[in-house]
């Protein structure tokens, strides 16, 4: 009697241990084939946009919405198609891996991105700043008779702050003047360039040279002429060592020699990755610089980063236009993949700036209308 109890005992236990591996294995993405009589194991994947709740499309056959998981999928690659009315749809080869789950972060953009005026009396030398966190641009002179006092407040040197940083320091997200257009220099042969810590705008004239608070207006410029030469040397040593020290972090010695060879290069917002060109016009590529992976970009005439470090801006230009150029600016992902055109027309191509928290790009475009053919900022939303 004890040996039978003890039998079944065994044959309980054995039963529940099967039990146990056999729920593991399916939490685990295994699956029985009953026609060929094997056990498989399947992938995960993990798809998100934003925004959310847009239609998930695997090898053309609707599966399901974003943000959610598809799970016991067969390990292969699958074409996956992210679409959402109103935006660009996202479209990639994915690898589904056994055992593994396989993240997707679509960012959607616009179908029509609404493109709105930030200036109405004409800019020119619109440059960012080298922490890009603000810009510096000129209002020139009005042809227009207007009362010089208005005029003044008008006209100049103005600079736009695009990150949180206190009202007090930056007088707030507006642009703020930091030169009257009475100061008596002439800003339509003006050439602008930014201190290496962001706090300070040079003006360079074909004689003279005026040096700027970034932070307030200045009554009086400062006229740096005399001490130029040293001024300019002190700046490049500066950016050589910012530069130096962040080439030098790099620990794959290919990488650094890549980064250190190329005439056009630029860092990510988070540093995880740059984008690089050798001749700083043709075949830019993208280096993750977590993974070792290189990735070639669509051909363009510049890149710039996004805030999310996941997306770049690239500028093409076809045509000049007067002081513009005919143009088109896309997004793409760092992978190369995914590019989405977002704005088609009049545009600088130096002057493509991307907001510091990546909501909207900022760009200098006219409108073919009596009133509007002058060149102003404009906004693109993004989201």
């Amino acid at each position: 009697m004890l040996r039978k109890q003890f039998v079944l005992t065994l044959i309980t236990l054995a039963i529940l241990g099967a039990a146990a591996v056999v729920a593991i294995m399916i939490a685990k993405g295994y699956r029985v084939s009953p026609k060929e009589g094997t056990i498989f194991g399947t992938g995960i994947l993990s798809i998100t946009s934003t925004p959310d709740q847009a239609s998930v499309y695997l090898d053309g056959h609707l599966t399901t919405a974003t943000n959610a998981n598809i799970n016991s999928l067969e390990p292969k690659k699958y074409k996956v198609r992210i679409i959402k009315d109103g935006f660009i749809p996202w479209e990639k080869e994915v690898e589904v891996r056994q055992g593994l789950v396989s993240d997707i972060k679509a960012a959607l953009f616009p179908a029509i991105p609404s493109v709105y005026p930030l200036s109405f009396n004409s800019v020119s030398q619109v440059v960012l700043s080298p922490d890009t966190q603000r810009f510096v641009f000129v209002v020139p002179t009005s042809a227009e008779t207007e009362n010089p006092a208005q005029s003044a407040k008008k006209n100049g040197i103005w600079v736009w702050d695009m990150s949180d940083r206190p009202v007090t320091f930056t007088r707030g997200r507006e642009p703020h003047q930091i030169l009257p257009g009475n100061s008596g220099i002439d800003l339509t042969q003006a050439v602008l360039k930014w201190s290496p810590d962001s706090n300070q705008v040079l003006v360079t004239l074909p004689n003279q040279y005026f040096m700027l608070d970034a932070n307030r207006l200045n009554d009086t410029p400062r006229d740096v002429t005399p001490i130029i030469k040293a001024t300019l040397k002190s700046w490049e040593e500066e950016e050589k060592l910012s530069n130096t020290a962040r080439l030098e972090a790099l620990k794959d010695l290919n990488v650094r020699r890549t980064a250190s060879d190329s005439a056009f290069l630029k860092w990510s917002p988070d540093e995880t990755k740059i984008v690089h060109s050798k001749d700083g016009k043709t075949q830019f590529k993208v280096t993750d610089l977590i993974d070792s992976k290189t990735y070639d970009l669509p051909e363009a005439k510049s890149y710039s980063w996004l805030a999310s470090s996941r997306h770049l801006v690239a500028v093409e230009a076809d045509k000049q236009l007067d002081s513009l150029v005919s143009g088109k600016i896309s997004i793409v992902e760092f992978d190369g993949g995914n590019k989405s055109v977002i704005f088609a027309g009049s545009l600088d191509s130096n002057a493509v700036i991307s907001w510091s928290d990546g909501s909207r790009l900022l760009i200098v475009s006219s409108v073919p209308t009596p009133t509007g053919n002058k060149p102003n900022l404009f906004g693109i939303n993004l989201k």
